[in-house]
């Protein structure tokens, strides 16, 4: 239903992020968590963790899935878009099982922003959502050596501002 349009420095611009880009930031392991691409057989648990919740989507900008079909297509995009992005899934060390997903871009030279962090409905509340950042902020200030990193959340999302708050984040 979108059209986007490219501009030619943006083409430029959108090829040298993507020769920067590594394989190597691909799978992000902490204590509890890892972050890794999507791939076909996450299909259940984001569908029946993430992308079907009637409530998840209020704080995000994406609407629910209403089946598994569409969700099979939502899930081949998601595998497309996530190979020259740091985009990630959420998944549990151990059961592998996924519960959310994240992701960052570079939006200037050296300053990075969220593109959203997302923890199905059971699991918020138990310190993954600070794991995730924890995991975002090494990679922008460690590993790419980022001047600066944007982390956003919606007005009414309170969870989001006490964990921005909890990791040095200033709010605005």
């Amino acid at each position: 239903p979108y059209t986007t349009l490219f501009r030619s420095e943006d083409i430029v611009n959108y090829s040298k992020k993507m020769l920067r880009r590594s394989n190597k930031y691909d799978v992000l392991t902490s204590s509890n968590i890892t972050l890794r691409k999507a791939n076909m057989n996450d299909l259940e648990d984001i569908y029946n963790n993430v992308w079907s919740s009637k409530t998840l989507w209020k704080n995000m900008l994406w609407e629910p899935s209403y089946n598994k079909d569409e969700s099979l297509s939502r899930l081949e995009r998601t595998i497309i878009y996530q190979t020259n992005t740091y985009s990630y899934f959420i998944t549990l060390n151990g059961t592998g099982e996924v519960i959310g997903f994240v992701g960052i871009e570079e939006i200037e030279d050296n300053i990075y922003e969220d593109a959203g962090i997302c923890i199905c409905e059971k699991y918020q509340g138990l310190g993954y959502g600070k794991e995730v950042l924890s995991i975002l902020k090494k990679l922008v200030f460690d590993s790419f050596n980022g001047n600066k990193f944007l982390y956003s959340c919606f007005l009414n999302n309170e969870a989001s501002e006490k964990l921005c708050l909890s990791q040095g984040f200033k709010y605005y």
